[in-house]
């Protein structure tokens, strides 16, 4: 390796600590699980003979269950520590895995997805991991922090995909059928998960310094009147995206599946090429954040992004469906670092993970419907009609940013 790639690679980790490394390391772990889930997870559903509505149940069962994690572990982890409910959420993830390689029953599924609901706080934008990051670092560490692990989510995110694969394999390889050969990836799936629950257990607790309890000022009246303020506010932004990212997201492996007859053999390097693709995207976005400010480019990104999708969703072409999937995600998953950064400077270090737990369960609560709706839109109306509403939906996103964030991002600036 030369001097420069060396510098560069220490560049990257700059900020990191021992336990931000094995929380990266952890999160990377379950990435790789949550990678080939998002493939494989509806299809295998439909593998298994529920229809379109169902499988929306199913999805939506998850979906509830983390917006009752994002407000639960954020709003405690910020009483009594981050460290147990990291421990926590790898639990949860783990069983959820080990239950979808040993069962097909539908109420026990229902319980793994409930189950996996408080485990998938595997990113850097799940509260109890920003409050963590946040306790670790200081500001000017933060967005270069975030875009690392963006970075290292992404890598394994991207090979998480190309497991999704494997299914196929197992079947040519070893005559399986595909339910148990997607039984034999998911058990690969509670080893890694495993190793990450593994990896959380040496990290050391990390507490912010705690404002002094004195009298009630109206000074302080003021400051927590604000505060209320800024997280209605940013709830109901993220509640709007939430509801269109989970129309445009939940049933994007079976609407490939559905409408032009492709499985997780050929989605998977799909999604692995998005994922990768945005790998390299993320070292600009230090540079990006300084020069644009945090809210533009969310606001720009929330535009292209509407229209992306609505574009997607209208062709027939299959290639042309697929260049416009890589697009749409890579934007997406670009501005991801932008947008939990900027969280972090919305409100007081020591209510970081209140405040995204807060907003996290408001957009995942919303979010919790799209599914079950676009499973009953697929069945009974078009497959492009959910892809429409959600790009509206991030259209509006985009203008309530705008409206509810501007004056403090101006203040904000150097």
């Amino acid at each position: 390796m030369s001097g420069e790639q060396f510098i560069g690679l220490k560049s990257l980790f700059s900020g990191f600590d021992r336990d931000l490394k094995l929380l990266l390391f952890s999160m990377a772990s379950r990435r790789l699980v949550l990678g080939f889930l998002q493939v494989v997870r509806a299809i295998y559903f439909a593998i298994l003979g529920f229809k379109p509505i169902t499988i929306g149940f199913l999805l939506s069962i998850a979906t509830l269950a983390s917006a009752l994690h994002h407000i639960l572990f954020g709003t405690l982890s910020d009483r009594f520590g981050r460290k147990p409910f990291l421990l926590l959420g790898g639990i949860f993830s783990t069983a959820r895995i080990v239950i979808f390689a040993t069962n097909t029953d539908f109420w026990l599924l229902s319980v793994a997805q409930a189950m996996g609901g408080f485990g998938e706080g595997a990113g850097a934008g799940q509260p109890v991991v920003s409050g963590y990051i946040t306790d670790k670092t200081e500001d000017e560490q933060r967005a270069s922090v975030f875009s690392t692990l963006a970075i290292i989510n992404a890598i394994a995110t991207t090979l998480g995909s190309l497991m999704a694969a494997l299914p196929v394999y197992f079947q040519e390889s070893t005559h399986l059928n595909a339910v148990e050969a997607h039984s034999m990836l998911f058990w690969i799936g509670v080893l890694l998960s495993a190793v990450s629950l593994i990896l959380v257990v040496p990290i050391r607790e990390s507490l912010p310094k705690r404002r002094i309890v004195g009298r009630i000022t109206e000074e302080k009246r003021a400051v927590q009147t604000i505060y209320h303020k800024v997280i209605i506010r940013f709830s109901l932004v993220r509640s709007i995206s939430g509801l269109g990212w989970g129309l445009i997201e939940s049933f994007l492996p079976l609407y490939f599946f559905m409408r032009f007859g492709v499985g997780s053999e050929v989605l998977g390097p799909i999604y692995a090429l998005t994922r990768f693709a945005s790998i390299f995207s993320y070292f600009f976005v230090p540079d990006i954040v300084r020069r644009f400010g945090e809210l533009n480019t969310i606001i720009l990104s929330r535009f292209l992004t509407a229209c992306l999708t609505a574009a997607f969703s209208l062709t027939n072409s299959y290639l042309l469906a697929v260049m416009l999937l890589i697009l749409f995600r890579t934007l997406v998953l670009f501005t991801m670092p932008i947008r939990q950064t900027f969280a972090t400077f919305i409100v007081e270090p020591e209510r970081t993970a209140t405040a995204i737990g807060i907003s996290n369960f408001s957009r995942m609560t919303v979010r919790s419907v799209a599914p079950t709706l676009t499973g009953y839109l697929f069945e009974t109306l078009s497959l492009s009609l959910p892809f429409l509403i959600g790009a509206g939906l991030m259209a509006a996103n985009g203008i309530l940013y705008r409206l509810f964030f501007q004056h403090k991002a101006a203040n904000s600036k150097p």
